[in-house]
């Protein structure tokens, strides 16, 4: 396994199985960024507002607004990527409402296959690309919340797909860029976020072979998210084993009966924890790409507490990894 080193790429973008938490590591990993003292702004594409309600702000819209320090948030939506394309990249104000807030264009443009896709891609290079008053860089890290991966490896797929099919042109040149940049491992890196179970790695497996071998893009880690740490040593699982098999006994009916809760929610945890390591073994055993575990989290909803903690994690479990790389 190579070292992880989303904390070495600008532009980091998070995807997997919907329902795995790729919106909450995206946004933690935003956060712990942020905390070192980067300059982050986390994208959602397309999405439902999740980030507001994790980092407890008012709604995140199109306007890019600061959720916490040296932390931005911006929520992308097909509409106001393709108007800021216009006006940004295409170089159109003047004839932008003459020619964009037109209902026969619009219709048009609306059904034109992968244009959505590229033109908030566009917005996401244009903020990796962006400098201050100065000159400088404004932004030390790009985090996209990337759509999950069904349309996720669609969204990924337009650059190539576009360059392959016209040989020239403004689209040509801005698909180019932008697959640039998703094909260069020293600024780019795919994070791409699973539960240890078995649709999500296969999922994942699926994922990581489209995305190198079709699409040679990087992909900086997977993450397990949501991994039970062992709790019992080998002699206290096999006790519980047994213990589960005596209550079953209808004689012991009325015997330790105030343990049954434990003893099963022992079993639970122990059955969990096998099942889990399986399937990491799995996604070790087929990907040379690092492996990093989240541990589960026991609150009753997402909050910023939770975010905050994985945010403590990944920059530790980062920082470990690296330190052991070059100790």
């Amino acid at each position: 396994m190579t070292v992880p080193d989303l904390y070495n790429r600008r532009f980091v973008l998070f995807s997997g199985k919907g329902g795995v938490g790729k919106t909450t590591l995206a946004a933690s990993f935003a956060l712990s960024c942020a905390r070192r003292g980067e300059r982050t702004l986390l994208m959602e594409l397309d999405a439902k507002n999740k980030a507001s309600s994790l980092f407890g702000v008012g709604e995140i819209d199109e306007e890019i607004r600061e959720i916490d320090d040296n932390l931005y948030g911006v929520a992308v939506t097909p509409a106001e990527a393709m108007k800021e394309y216009a006006l940004m990249v295409l170089k159109i104000k003047l004839i932008y409402r003459a020619v964009f807030e037109n209902r026969v264009v619009s219709s048009f443009l609306r059904v034109i296959p992968g244009l959505n896709e590229l033109v908030m891609l566009g917005k996401a290079y244009y903020h990796t690309q962006e400098t201050d008053e100065n000159g400088r860089q404004k932004w030390d890290k790009v985090i996209v919340d990337a759509p999950a991966t069904g349309h996720g490896i669609f969204f990924l797929k337009i650059p190539s797909v576009i360059t392959n099919l016209i040989g020239s042109g403004l689209m040509f040149e801005e698909a180019n860029r932008i697959l640039e940049l998703l094909r260069d491992p020293a600024r780019t890196g795919i994070a791409i976020v699973t539960l240890a179970e078995d649709m999500p790695v296969n999922e994942t497996l699926m994922l990581t072979e489209v995305l190198t071998d079709e699409m040679e893009l990087p992909i900086a880690c997977v993450i397990a998210n949501a991994i039970y740490r062992p709790l019992f040593s080998d002699d206290e699982r096999d006790w519980i084993d047994d213990a589960q098999d005596f209550l079953c006994d209808e004689e012991s009916e009325d015997v330790l009966q105030e343990f049954r809760g434990f003893i099963e929610a022992a079993k639970f945890r122990n059955d969990r924890v096998a099942m889990q390591q399986h399937y990491l073994e799995l996604l070790r055993d087929n990907g040379d790409w690092p492996l990093m575990e989240i541990p589960y989290y026991f609150f009753d909803r997402m909050s910023f507490a939770i975010i905050d903690e994985i945010a403590n994690d990944l920059s530790e479990s980062l920082g470990q990894t690296k330190r052991q790389a070059t100790g």
